[in-house]
């Protein structure tokens, strides 16, 4: 009998389809090997989240309104018609054509599939325990790249475009995993809102400032993340020189770290306080991109293993932190506005960290990158505790504090 509880495995595999990833680390190999080089790559990649920005949060204000399940479903089969796209692609209108399909079915997935998982544990009375279930999908997606990047270069290793076949075919798992998921439908979520768009994001940014500031920290924390998987390939490939598959085997010993830390998110949680975690993960992000482009080789290589072993962290524990304070009928839509702002993020810099890169090197584009974001997330940190100061009572009141909340 299919039960709600049955939607957490689906959901699962729904992740295990998109981050069995055979790709990712090729990716820039095979455009070079295509004729395109990092400024013209740079570009198709910041064109992928021009067209996830598009959507992103329409398609979660979509979700709330008719169901997370019909979004998943499309945008699970686009995701299916991007990898075939690339497959069969030889130039940059090909490639152009795959990162769209792509990044339209990733916005009508980002959000979605957290705000069902929450609803699913609300409908199972466990909605205090999300953080350890989203550790855990987070971990499970971890341990897919792991395994996917290995096997895309055994792949790899007699063509990098034998990765792009097998992904489509691993992509279209996901197809019949959101067919059959089940919404809940015990009156905790509300669907069928008559209104627009603009009244719900006033609703759930712009009168709520600490909500505001944690959806902004947790997207520039994510748009560090996302670019620094973008710019490994080619740091690898210009520092230590060696095989796609050893890029691979190295790609999977990064995710390996990810997955097993996101698994005990929850217990750090429980255990540091909000701006003390907010702070370190900050700082790792920012400083990690500044050794990569000073460090040799050795010592940048054990930063990268410190800094995903904290994007383990941060990913559940920044979007728990959201989730604490959305009620159910906008969860998605904020979620959404959270992957919006990471693709804004990451759409302005990489362009120039890519054409840095082809004037200089590499390492010039990584020192860009942890100046960007040293900045910014020094910049929201501030922020953060100037409201928690204003928050604090005067003597006798109770105490309000947004560290421990």
């Amino acid at each position: 009998m299919n039960k709600i509880e049955h939607n957490i495995a689906k959901i699962y595999l729904i992740k295990s389809a998109r981050w069995l990833m055979l790709t990712t680390p090729y990716l820039p190999l095979f455009m070079g090997e295509n004729g395109i080089d990092k400024s013209s790559y740079s570009l198709l990649a910041a064109i992928h989240a021009l067209s996830i920005i598009v959507l992103e949060i329409p398609s979660g204000y979509l979700a709330d309104v008719i169901g997370r399940k019909k979004t998943l479903v499309l945008g699970s089969v686009l995701g299916a018609f991007g990898y075939v796209v690339y497959s069969l692609s030889f130039s940059f209108s090909g490639f152009l054509l795959a990162m769209v399909s792509l990044g339209v079915g990733q916005s009508l997935i980002s959000g979605s599939d957290s705000a069902l998982l929450y609803e699913t544990l609300v409908a199972m009375k466990k909605q205090g325990e999300y953080s350890r279930y989203e550790g855990r999908l987070i971990a499970l997606g971890s341990f897919m790249e792991t395994v996917g990047a290995p096997l895309g270069g055994l792949l790899a290793a007699a063509s990098l475009r034998y990765p792009f076949m097998g992904q489509a075919l691993v992509a279209l798992i996901a197809v019949p995993a959101a067919l059959t998921l089940i919404e809940p439908q015990d009156g905790s979520v509300v669907r069928g809102r008559s209104g627009t768009l603009l009244p719900a994001l006033k609703k759930s940014l712009l009168l709520d400032r600490k909500l505001l500031l944690l959806v902004v920290y947790s997207s520039l924390i994510g748009a560090g993340t996302y670019t620094m998987a973008k710019a490994i390939p080619y740091w690898y490939n210009e520092t230590v020189h060696s095989s796609a598959l050893e890029l691979g085997i190295f790609w999977s010993a990064l995710n390996l770290c990810a997955a097993v830390f996101s698994s005990y998110a929850y217990k750090v949680e429980r255990k540091v306080d909000r701006l003390t975690f907010m702070t370190g993960i900050g700082l790792v992000v920012s400083l990690s991109f500044f050794g990569l482009g000073y460090a040799s080789p050795y010592p940048a290589i054990a930063l990268l293993f410190l800094f995903y072993c904290c994007r383990g962290l941060a990913t559940p524990i920044l979007k728990n932190y959201i989730n604490d304070h959305t009620s159910s009928d906008i969860r998605a839509t904020v979620l959404s506005v959270r992957m919006f702002l990471v693709y804004v993020m990451f759409a302005v810099l990489f362009p120039v960290m890519g054409w840095v890169g082809d004037l200089s090197n590499w390492g010039n584009a990584l020192m860009l990158a942890g100046s960007y974001f040293s900045l910014f997330s020094s910049a929201a940190i501030v922020v953060f505790y100037l409201v928690q100061k204003q928050k604090e009572p005067t003597v006798g009141s109770a105490q309000l504090d947004l560290t421990t909340d």
